[in-house]
């Protein structure tokens, strides 16, 4: 009996299908340039995601990697839609929405990479007995607003998504 793979894994494969067909529309350069990148970022996100689920010994340093490719693959998504990779003058709204569906995809996708990381932190901590609050850094002055880490500033897609969709309504 094999064990249900987790919900991230059918949603990375899903973006992965949505980026090729994306991709697939893109004009011939930005389909050669930035098009590459998502569908290489996007495999790479199927692959780490398939570590993770299936290399129990190294799992946390997996979904580490996986929060990376992640911010990776958002991070491309944002530069194909500002440089207009997106965009086609006849289907101007067709190809927002295929972006915004990537981009909330991936916003779901960096959540769940996320809650899964907090996981296996707090499942490590666990083993080597660290108390869960303390993970070697000192602690913040009172009323201070903690360090940006990748866990807590990931690259943000709402802004982005937001901002173009108020541009794209008439």
């Amino acid at each position: 009996m094999s064990t249900p793979l987790p919900p991230i894994y059918r949603d990375i494969r899903r973006l992965l299908v949505l980026t090729e067909e994306v991709v697939r529309r893109f004009a011939r350069y930005h389909k050669y340039t930035v098009g590459t990148d998502l569908r290489t970022q996007a495999m790479q996100m199927m692959r780490g995601v398939n570590r993770a689920c299936f290399d129990a010994g190294q799992q946390a340093r997996h979904v580490q990697a996986l929060v990376w490719l992640v911010d990776d693959y958002k991070l491309t998504l944002q530069l194909a839609m500002e440089v207009g990779a997106f965009s086609c003058a006849a289907k101007g709204q067709a190809h927002f929405q295929q972006f915004e569906e990537a981009a909330n995809l991936a916003a779901k996708i960096g959540k769940q990479c996320g809650g899964w990381q907090q996981k296996t932190a707090s499942r490590l901590r666990a083993q080597v007995g660290q108390p869960e609050a303390s993970q070697g850094t000192p602690p913040a002055a009172p009323g201070s607003k903690p360090a940006a880490t990748p866990q807590t500033h990931p690259a943000s897609l709402s802004a982005c998504t937001a901002s173009l969709q108020s541009e794209a309504t008439p």
